[in-house]
């Protein structure tokens, strides 16, 4: 079964029949750029989007099989963060990968400061197993 969605709810009204039985979940939420340019808020604040996601981090981890998997995939503005997240809910040991994705090629005006900032060509995806404490 696949469920898409981007609600906090329709994610709590799964939990009641699919507690500890889904396999994996994959969440791209907003990577909180700051610029808008998306269908969904991508302008939190840093506490506001921390909040976001450890909500939707914590109903995942009732809905995950014991030897389920999360997928998170983010960009370099909230990776760390994401990871310290992931960490508290799922244990350090628990952590599997980051998978580098590109996510555009640099070239044209994305190039026009490259001697003032790294130019930046990926996204990351967190990968953590579920298991037990």
């Amino acid at each position: 079964m696949i469920i898409k969605g981007n609600n906090l709810i329709a994610l709590y009204s799964l939990v009641d029949r699919y507690a500890s039985k889904i396999k994996l979940i994959y969440l791209d939420p907003p990577f909180n750029t700051k610029n808008g340019d998306f269908p969904y808020n991508d302008r939190f604040n840093h506490s506001t989007w921390l909040t976001f996601m450890k909500n939707r981090i914590d109903v995942a981890r009732k809905l995950l099989k014991e030897d389920g998997l999360i997928f998170i995939e983010i960009d370099h503005l909230e990776e760390a963060y994401l990871k310290v997240l992931l960490d508290m809910s799922f244990g350090i040991q628990n952590y599997v990968a980051t998978i580098s994705v590109k996510s555009n090629s640099i070239s044209g005006s994305k190039t026009s400061h490259k001697g003032k900032t790294i130019l930046k060509n990926y996204d990351s995806i967190r990968v953590v197993l579920v298991k037990s404490f």
